[in-house]
């Protein structure tokens, strides 16, 4: 059987004439012939660059938008951190006004306090005279060991001269004579440590005044204060009656006996 041969189709190759005519007065033109693979090429082409064009103007408008929107989101966050930052001044000048307030308050506490504590201070210092209204005073010792309030008499030499008194184991104090009718009182503030009966004078009433200093009143009379009671500088501890117009004023300052003269303030 005899086989039917088709035609063969035969592929026309594709050729293209690209012409360029001049805009000019003389109407020139020119031309060039481009192949089929050419011609594909040169589409593919600008088909490619077309499409790179258009990535570029989306991806920059996606950029420019994107760029906005974060301008857009910074400038919001400045102005949230503006009224912060104004919100925050504010509260820091309030602060340092009360800081302010505070400081000077303090200072005057302070200063208050040092001053009162200054008046405290003063005042417990036993330097008021023990006495109210006029007295007579002698400066003289005590002898602890002794029953008498006056001590022996001088001893004199050959030539009649008085032979200084040794004091080796007397009390320096300080005797008053006082009128009937005054006020025996506390020459600093402080607390009473003890009232007892004194074998010399009838009744010994000690104050402590809290800074080193005791003071000590012996006197015939009734005590106006008890143990453990705090007193203030002027308190009364005794009135002077007939019976009862002597005292007897001791100081001692860190346990050991000082001269009294020395320490109270003495007017007239």
């Amino acid at each position: 059987m005899a086989e039917n041969k088709k035609p063969k189709k035969h592929r026309h190759k594709r050729h293209y004439t690209v012409m360029i005519i001049s805009g000019d007065s003389d109407g020139g033109s020119g031309s060039f012939h481009l192949g089929h693979v050419a011609t594909q090429v040169l589409a593919f082409s600008l088909f490619a660059v077309l499409v790179a064009v258009i990535c570029f103007i989306v991806h920059s408008a996606i950029t420019v938008s994107s760029v906005k929107n974060n301008n857009a989101i910074q400038a919001a966050k400045i102005q949230e951190l503006e009224t912060a930052n104004a919100s925050l001044e504010a509260s820091n000048s309030e602060l340092q006004s009360e800081v302010s307030q505070l400081s000077q308050a303090l200072n005057q506490k302070v200063e208050v306090e040092a001053k009162t504590e200054a008046e405290a201070a003063e005042q417990s210092l036993p330097t008021l005279l023990p006495l109210s209204g006029t007295a007579s005073m002698e400066n003289t010792y005590d002898d602890p060991n002794s029953t008498e309030r006056e001590l022996p008499e001088l001893e004199k030499d050959e030539d009649g001269n008085e032979i200084e008194r040794d004091t080796t184991g007397l009390d320096p104090i300080l005797v008053f004579k006082a009128e009937e009718g005054s006020t025996i009182i506390s020459a600093g503030s402080g607390t009473v440590t003890s009232v007892t009966g004194d074998i010399k004078y009838g009744t010994c009433v000690t104050i402590d005044h809290g800074n080193g200093y005791i003071s000590i009143y012996r006197n015939e009379g009734d005590s106006l204060v008890h143990e453990g009671d705090e007193v203030v500088r002027g308190a009364t501890l005794f009135v002077v009656g007939s019976k009862n117009t002597t005292l007897g004023f001791q100081i001692k300052k860190d346990d050991s006996f000082v001269d009294a003269e020395g320490v109270i303030e003495i007017n007239g």
